[in-house]
């Protein structure tokens, strides 16, 4: 014959079982997020860095570069375009937009207007995360730095 505390015990042993699955689910939740959000950041820190580099890359060639060769140092670490190589992080040539601007004059002040821009826009990253899982497209990442007079 059972006693009413084996019959208890039993219980409280399922019910243990029970909300040990609800905790896990939550932390397991938590855990997955976490992981998203440190993806997301490390996608859009290495797209910022990728970017200072083909600035700085365009500098160091002595402002001699063109809008084309900057938005290639962006996608693919190279100045000519290597053909059907995928972009850095699935980046695009629509994804990416560079200007150069050489020898303008501001017609308000009259001090050179001389700068180099690149534009990263609606690249790609993807949420795992139980009830927004999907990809979707990062803020955009905008550099810009102004240059002296190009001398020739």
């Amino acid at each position: 014959m059972k006693t009413h505390t084996s019959l208890r015990a039993k219980r409280q042993r399922g019910n243990v079982l029970v909300e040990s699955a609800f905790v896990s689910l939550v932390f397991l939740c938590l855990l997955l997020g976490a992981f998203d959000f440190g993806q997301f950041l490390f996608v859009h820190q290495a797209l910022v860095e990728r970017a200072r580099y083909a600035m700085r890359w365009a500098l160091a060639n002595g402002g001699n570069t063109t809008s084309d060769q900057i938005k290639n140092m962006v996608l693919y670490y190279s100045a000519t375009d290597p053909g059907n190589t995928t972009g850095y992080f699935g980046l695009t040539s629509s994804m990416v937009s560079s200007t150069v601007v050489y020898n303008s004059t501001d017609p308000v002040n009259g001090e050179w207007n001389n700068r180099i821009t690149i534009n990263i826009h609606d690249y790609p990253y993807t949420i795992l995360s139980p009830y927004i899982a999907g990809t979707y497209s990062g803020p955009n990442i905008n550099l810009t730095i102004p240059l002296g007079q190009k001398y020739e």
